[in-house]
């Protein structure tokens, strides 16, 4: 405990490694999105731009910390790494928003068995990854 302290003291702490490191000149991209981006918009009217992005949804993990009295031991075990994909999208005035896609691992999931119908687009391929054929095919 007093080596933590003394960390402390000298300004030293405990951070979570995390991303990339800062690749582009912030300018560049500044100039881009100022010039290049606005000509290419200016054709376009909000309802008509949409954005889009893709995040991953493990939903068998574990939580990393818990409470636990002092002296007892804790152990974790090795983290699931099931995960399912999820891309939501919708335009610049959120008026229109696209249906989510699902990106899974099984063909023919159980949850689905009964199912009379998703408010999901549901796809699958073996790592449950984006694919720009699904890409293509959802934007579609």
């Amino acid at each position: 405990m007093d080596g933590l302290k003394n960390l402390r003291k000298h300004g030293i702490m405990a951070k979570v490694i995390s991303g990339e490191s800062k690749d582009v000149d912030d300018n560049d991209s500044e100039n881009w999105i100022t010039e290049t981006l606005s000509k290419i918009l200016k054709d376009y009217k909000p309802e008509n731009i949409f954005n889009a992005d893709e995040t991953a949804l493990f939903f068998q993990c574990l939580p990393q910390n818990t409470l636990t009295f002092r002296k007892e031991k804790c152990f974790g075990g090795k983290q699931s790494k099931a995960r399912l994909t999820v891309m939501l999208g919708a335009n610049m005035t959120g008026h229109q928003k696209l249906k989510p896609l699902l990106i899974g691992r099984s063909k023919n999931p159980r949850c689905f068995k009964d199912a009379k119908s998703l408010e999901v687009d549901y796809v699958f391929n073996k790592k449950s990854w984006m694919s720009s054929d699904i890409c293509e095919k959802w934007v579609e």
